[in-house]
């Protein structure tokens, strides 16, 4: 049995706070504006590619999911290329594998 990373949005959380804070500091989309604006702009996209981290075993697969899922909720003109996405998805990969240790 394998054990999954879920995120709740409906309650704060360090866990939720953390991952708002990488995806806000990369902003790939360039639509964050601001903590006291839109500190969750990119909620729909984290819970997204978390679900993509519990099928992904290795940071390549990971950043490609990444990426896909921003041209799933955008299109690939606005999501732009691939290696726009790889800092972000190193760290929210590195994140959730740090978290999943303490599970």
């Amino acid at each position: 049995m394998s054990i999954q990373i879920l995120v709740d949005f409906t309650k704060d959380s360090t866990f939720k706070n953390r991952l708002r804070e990488i995806f806000n500091k990369y902003d790939p989309i360039k639509i964050y504006q601001g903590e006291d604006i839109n500190v969750d702009e990119y909620d729909s996209e984290i819970v997204k590619i978390v679900e993509k981290f519990n099928t992904s075993f290795e940071l390549d697969t990971f950043t490609n999911a990444v990426h896909l899922v921003f041209i799933e909720m955008f299109d690939e003109e606005i999501a732009g290329p691939r290696n726009l996405y790889f800092n972000l998805a190193k760290e929210v990969y590195e994140f959730l594998t740090h978290e999943l240790k303490q599970l």
